[in-house]
């Protein structure tokens, strides 16, 4: 896997190669400090196809049997100790439901995170829904983003709902993936703030879509707070 320092989105998503940076989960941000427990070592984060499909169906296979779980832990502040611990032990008080043949993954709690946020948002609102769902809307109380990826990631959903469904249809780490992403480009580059220095992958820029559109869905309409 490649490790480059990347300063814009369309440096990772021209040619859909992977990109990463140097100690940490691809997403996080360079610049902002937070509990090194929250994220774990680049050595940790999958990187192959495989293991990225089986996180995914893996967060997907959560909520299937445990959604209330599921929306508990995804209403925690991602930067808590709370939160890595709940999601953790949501994780592993499914593994004998959810893995099959003894097999044991490479817990990566984005990824699995995102899953179940794709796997929510699948299940709370009908696909041809989903886009007005996420469009940006005025009356819609405003979202205050915990950080420039997670600012990056509203933004871009509330840009192109269209093109953000278009990518929770394919299936992850494949062709299909890729080609849907490729519109994405320009709108994630101009959501980004500038300077911001990121570290992204495909599998981290999806689990960032889903988290971040699971936020938007739960929003309601309000003054701002």
């Amino acid at each position: 896997m490649s490790r480059v320092r990347v300063l814009s989105v369309a440096a990772l998503l021209v040619g859909m190669t992977f990109a990463t940076a140097s100690s940490a989960d691809p997403m996080r941000p360079q610049q902002y400090s937070t509990p090194q427990h929250q994220y774990p070592p680049l050595s940790e984060y999958v990187s192959d196809p495989l293991e990225v499909q089986a996180a995914h169906n893996f967060g997907a296979c959560i909520v299937g049997y445990t959604p209330q779980g599921a929306k508990q832990v995804l209403a925690l502040d991602y930067r808590t100790a709370e939160y890595s611990q709940k999601l953790h032990e949501l994780a592993k008080g499914h593994d004998d439901r959810c893995l099959l043949g003894g097999w044991r993954y490479k817990f990566t709690g984005s990824l699995v995170a995102g899953a179940m946020a794709e796997a929510l948002l699948k299940s709370a609102v009908h696909q041809s829904e989903l886009p007005k769902e996420l469009a940006y809307d005025p009356a819609r109380r405003p979202i205050d983003a915990r950080g420039p990826l997670e600012e990056m990631a509203l933004c871009a959903v509330m840009k192109d709902p269209q093109g953000t469904v278009r990518i929770f249809g394919t299936e992850p780490a494949t062709a299909a993936e890729a080609e849907a992403m490729k519109p994405m480009t320009d709108v994630l580059t101009k959501c980004l703030k500038k300077d911001t220095q990121a570290e992204l992958n495909k599998a981290g820029i999806r689990a960032l879509l889903a988290l971040a559109a699971w936020r938007v869905v739960n929003t309601p309409e309000g003054a701002a707070h």
